[in-house]
């Protein structure tokens, strides 16, 4: 079973931190079988999972893979293909999710927000409004419809 993980967007950040729940995803699924990684360079890649103590990895799909095309992503995606059948790619690129789904390539979207105003998280103290302002903004809503003649 072949399963390829992006390291960018799924497992690290945009500036190379990790991202915790992408690394106990692979994890997981590298306990069920072949996971390679999809990075720019093997080497950095290599070097970054040491790093972070992920030392049992598979292999690495690099750009010296596939060389240096303009839809590399895909590419390293077919190069896998081409030396077995692949079972699953992880990715947070919705065009390239989009592009894998249209020819016959099981893929899971990992989806990790990048920035979270503090208002609007759960834990957050600012921007949460009072019982009796959600009541008010309730009632001045249904008053807007009433008075709507669009909606007669």
């Amino acid at each position: 079973m072949a399963i390829i993980v992006f390291l960018d967007g799924v497992m690290r950040s945009e500036n190379k931190t990790p991202i915790f729940e992408g690394i106990s995803l692979y994890k997981s699924l590298n306990a069920n079988g072949l996971v390679m990684l999809v990075c720019e360079d093997a080497e950095e890649a290599a070097r970054w999972c040491k790093e972070h103590k992920l030392e049992d990895i598979d292999g690495f799909i690099s750009n010296k893979t596939v060389g240096e095309y303009e839809n590399k992503d895909f590419l390293k995606i077919q190069h896998q293909q081409s030396s077995g059948p692949l079972h699953l790619v992880v990715l947070a690129d919705l065009e390239l999710a989009k592009k894998c789904l249209e020819n016959g390539i099981k893929t899971l979207v990992w989806l990790h927000p990048k920035y979270l105003s503090a208002k609007f998280r759960p834990d957050g103290r600012t921007g949460r409004k009072s019982w009796d302002d959600l009541v008010k903004e309730l009632d001045h809503q249904i008053d807007l419809k009433m008075k709507d003649e669009r909606l007669e």
